[in-house]
């Protein structure tokens, strides 16, 4: 008695004709079974495009980490630091030069959801100066190239995730930069960050949130 389940053959065939009579997408994997299964990014739509770049970068590092493929994922780092780099361009132009006398003052008071979003207790001292922000800022910017070349994941993690993170509630909020400097200084100063150790999907659902 013949199987009534397709053959790899049969079922790649299936997968393609769905595809092309728009039933459902062609999963890469499909096309290489040898290949991990992709969770597909959806709602990217609400995110600038330079931050969607890092998402999308920063999943398929990430994906290749949790599937145990370590050579895929660094060869996946430097796109992430392409964007990363951008993303902290921007967030500097955002936050403009320094003025030579005191702070820069924001048009509104920081929403709640911006302390949140940053990690930043609502009642905390501001601990961040601008100027210190900006330099901060190019540091950064240094220490990617440093990773392109040799990649630590668990540092770009912790990169990756404060630079969304920072573009996002500034998108969100553009009052939010009065809360930048004190958002480097903590990342600086070491203090933990739940987000750093949360899922991807989580992190990334967190910063939908924000834009909707």
């Amino acid at each position: 008695m013949s199987s009534i389940v397709p053959g790899p053959k049969k079922k790649l065939e299936e997968e393609i004709t769905a595809a092309r009579s728009g039933a459902k997408p062609l999963d890469a994997s499909a096309l290489s079974p040898s290949a991990p299964r992709q969770e597909q990014l959806t709602g990217l739509d609400v995110f600038p495009d330079s931050v969607r770049t890092a998402i999308e970068a920063e999943h398929t590092r990430l994906t290749a980490l949790d599937t145990n493929r370590r050579k895929t994922a660094d060869r996946a780092v430097p796109a992430v630091v392409e964007a990363l780099d951008a993303l902290l361009a921007e967030i500097g132009d955002r936050l403009g030069k320094p003025r030579l006398f005191g702070k820069l003052t924001a048009v509104a008071e920081p929403s709640a959801e911006a302390f949140e979003l940053l990690g930043i207790p609502s009642d905390s001292v501001d601990s961040g100066s601008h100027r210190t922000a900006v330099r901060t800022l190019k540091q950064l910017r240094a220490q990617l190239k440093d990773l392109s070349g040799t990649p630590d994941h668990d540092r770009l993690t912790r990169i990756s995730t404060l630079t969304i993170r920072l573009a996002v509630v500034l998108e969100a909020s553009p009052s939010a930069a009065a809360l930048i400097p004190e958002a480097l200084a903590r990342y600086t100063q070491a203090i933990p960050d739940p987000q750093w150790a949360e899922p991807f999907a989580e992190k990334l659902e967190s910063w939908r949130q924000a834009l909707t």
